[in-house]
């Protein structure tokens, strides 16, 4: 401000002033009449957004679980929002951000109450038809850790609900509840409100064995309350062990595979409880619920596939037809002897018979009646269908042709 006084000093005029230093008239007048010690300009208040009054709503939501950003959307414009789609998702970038670097609230479970399931892949298996993925399967009880693993080359429903089953018999009963991370064999996806939406065979086999399955939620860590990554322990410890003298074949890999977990993986003081697994396992054993001869649950094995935008599926190889309006969606397909069945949910929408060679396509005709024309749209060619027939011939009277053959009139 030194600089307004020295132009005041030197006869520069109020007007002069502020065209050379930019300060309004009224201002520098202010000053020079010693009102205050030069204008100060604070930050103005942030105008009140038009998302601001549903962030507390928009809280509650995220809490239980509801990250879809059209869902939100949605559920906002019943409640009179009137912002766009590009606000919300920018305010939901940093909750998602926050949210993954959460710190894990950790709390322990009671005896019987929980088990986690983790599976990964683990590598591959050259044999004599190629070479297939590999896969691990754990199961860890949360109270004393105890682990159940086992290793297979797809990741099949049948598959997982056979695993399962292994790991109850060898514990001889049934946790409460399992907590699974987001793998597609055990659900579906969201519904309208974002609701978890289980595989209908895998909720009806949680049923008959008798636990409450549970989702971890999507950006929510802390929701598992403590994190027992057993593929990862797997990998790290088990496979480690195994180079330079790699197993033959999967059964052999198994065997060594439930060694390890016997002899090591709940032999070992955990590094949480700080006390050895088996020396906790006897309270987990004791609160498990019971199996109560029931036999095993009758094993289904469905993959999840994608229907073509040409309405197959493609399964073991070959490819089946279904319904064009499920073009894109996402289908359970199983074998069942003779047959293949597709689901869409819980619906059953197409039965083929088993294709008898690889490469084959399986069709039924009514899977594509009634496409609307242009359907797939997004700027693809405009064909049209033309029914061909006998040509049409123009009646004339016969003195035109008369005329014609006599070099009359054309």
């Amino acid at each position: 401000m030194q600089e307004i006084r020295e132009l005041q000093r030197q006869g520069v005029g109020v007007r002069a002033i502020s065209r050379l230093t930019g300060w309004d008239r009224k201002t520098i007048r202010k000053y020079l009449a010693g009102a205050g010690g030069g204008p100060v300009y604070g930050p103005r208040q942030a105008r009140p957004g038009k998302l601001d009054p549903f962030k507390g709503y928009l809280n509650q939501r995220l809490q239980a679980g509801v990250w879809n950003a059209q869902v939100l959307l949605r559920e906002l414009r019943e409640r009179s929002y009137g912002g766009g789609y590009t606000t919300l998702k920018a305010w939901l970038q940093p909750q998602r951000r926050a949210a993954r670097s959460a710190a894990v609230r950790r709390y322990e479970t009671p005896p019987g109450k929980q088990a986690q399931v983790d599976w990964g892949h683990l590598g591959s298996l050259a044999g004599e038809n190629g070479e297939a993925q590999l896969w691990g399967f754990a199961m860890t009880l949360g109270y004393s850790r105890r682990v159940f693993a086992e290793a297979a080359t797809d990741q099949r429903l049948g598959t997982l609900l056979r695993m399962h089953e292994a790991a109850f018999a060898e514990w001889g009963g049934v946790p409460e509840e399992i907590l699974y991370d987001r793998m597609r064999a055990v659900w579906t996806g969201v519904d309208e409100r974002g609701e978890i939406v289980w595989n209908p065979i895998f909720l009806d086999f949680a049923r008959y064995r008798g636990f409450v399955p549970r989702l971890c939620r999507p950006y929510r860590a802390p929701t598992k309350g403590k994190v027992e990554a057993g593929v990862k322990y797997v990998r790290r410890n088990f496979l480690c062990g195994l180079l330079g003298r790699e197993p033959s074949g999967l059964g052999e890999l198994n065997r060594e595979l439930r060694a390890w977990t016997a002899e090591v993986a709940n032999e070992r003081v955990h590094g949480t409880t700080r006390e050895r697994v088996l020396a906790r396992w006897e309270a987990d054993r004791a609160a498990l619920q019971p199996l109560r001869g029931l036999p095993p649950y009758p094993f289904v094995d469905e993959e999840l596939r994608r229907v073509a935008r040409d309405t197959d599926v493609a399964w073991e190889g070959s490819r089946y037809s279904v319904p064009w309006r499920f073009a894109g969606a996402e289908v359970w397909v199983k074998g069942r002897g003779a047959e293949v069945e597709v689901r869409h949910g819980a619906d059953r929408i197409a039965v083929h018979a088993r294709a008898m060679r690889r490469h084959q396509v399986v069709t039924r005709g009514e899977h594509h009646a009634g496409i609307p024309l242009g359907a797939g749209g997004g700027g693809g060619k405009t064909l049209v269908h033309l029914q061909a027939g006998a040509p049409v011939v123009e009646a004339r009277p016969l003195a035109v042709y008369d005329r014609v053959a006599c070099g009359g009139a054309q």
